[in-house]
């Protein structure tokens, strides 16, 4: 049981939220699971919350008492921790290797007419797989399911063989994740069509789109006209 000035929070309303992507992670994750479940803990200090979502844990606000916040997350372990590019600098994470990312934005025009499919979310894990290296098809498709069930995620499929999804939306920005290719589709166009249908249908919904990329794909992301407007390190034991 910790001691120090890290709650554990029984309540949504509890959250302490900024504007960052960081606070829309774990909204996003309190409002597909609320406060029920163990392997979703969230957690709160007097200006920041955190996330401990399975193996991965999530960094918002603005916290003082760096030493507590890398003693919380040294004893819990998660195997990812994502936070803001300066919290990332001064929690010095023993053990961890960190991975720069990029946040790409892009500006759309809202499409003609809504994307109104059914996606197959065995098909999507497919190509996921391919892309990702995904193993576990219970936890992803539990999760992703789930996730589109309570109104947080939206998926997306174009011609049954490029695959995107709104992560969620908060702040004004609609947040883009898993955009695959099958690889005997790869340099056929298929990663601009799939982004601009998902960003059109953001700027539909009043949102502007953001993606974080790797470096190894951070021009591929310029080249589908994404410009970048920020960074941070995913820290990865």
């Amino acid at each position: 049981f910790w001691q120090g000035m890290i709650q554990l929070m029984t309540a949504p309303d509890e959250l302490v939220l900024d504007q960052s992507y960081y606070s829309g992670r774990i909204k996003a994750a309190c409002d597909a699971y609320g406060t029920g479940y163990d392997f979703c803990r969230l957690y709160r200090s007097e200006n920041g919350s955190l996330l401990i979502y399975n193996s991965s844990a999530v960094i918002s606000g603005e916290w003082d008492d760096i030493g507590e916040l890398c003693s919380f997350i040294t004893i819990n372990s998660p195997e990812t921790v994502e936070c803001p590019a300066d919290i990332g600098e001064r929690l010095g994470l023993d053990g961890y290797t960190a991975y720069h990312r990029t946040l790409f934005e892009k500006k759309a025009s809202p499409p003609a007419e809504k994307y109104t499919e059914t996606v197959p979310l065995m098909k999507m894990y497919d190509i996921v797989r391919a892309a990702f290296g995904v193993s576990e098809f219970d936890l992803w498709y539990a999760d992703m399911s789930h996730r589109i069930r309570h109104g947080v995620s939206r998926a997306f499929m174009c011609d049954n063989v490029s695959c995107a999804c709104i992560d969620f939306v908060y702040g004004g920005y609609g947040y883009i994740s898993q955009v695959a290719v099958s690889p005997e589709h790869r340099g056929n166009g298929y990663g601009r069509k799939i982004t601009d249908m998902v960003s059109g249908e953001l700027a539909g919904m009043g949102a502007v789109s953001r993606l974080w990329a790797y470096d190894d794909v951070y021009d591929f992301y310029r080249r589908l006209g994404f410009e970048p407007v920020g960074y941070d390190n995913i820290y990865k034991i």
